[in-house]
């Protein structure tokens, strides 16, 4: 799983330097994923994606902007609801 990780930063527009400062924490990433029931990472580009897929993305997109060296606090709000890492609050 982890080189599918790996293609998908790369698919996401992710550069060079970003894969590289990631990888030390995509095995942890990979414990995550499968503690939430991911057992593979979706395809990118998609038109159309089952509700696992969607649910794997949104999970990867809240990871990814987890990492972010410039946080978005009201991005990963909206993330942590939709994915239901936590419960929602109004």
């Amino acid at each position: 799983m982890i080189d599918d990780l790996v293609g998908y930063l790369w698919r996401c527009g992710l550069v060079a330097q970003s894969v590289q400062r990631l990888l030390p924490d995509l095995p942890r990433w990979e414990r995550f994923l499968r503690g939430q029931g991911v057992a593979a990472i979706p395809p990118l580009p998609s038109l159309s994606w089952t509700a696992r897929e969607s649910k794997a993305h949104n999970l990867l997109a809240l990871l990814i902007d987890q990492s972010s060296l410039v946080p978005d606090a009201a991005k990963q709000h909206h993330l942590r609801n939709l994915t239901g890492v936590r419960p929602y609050k109004t």
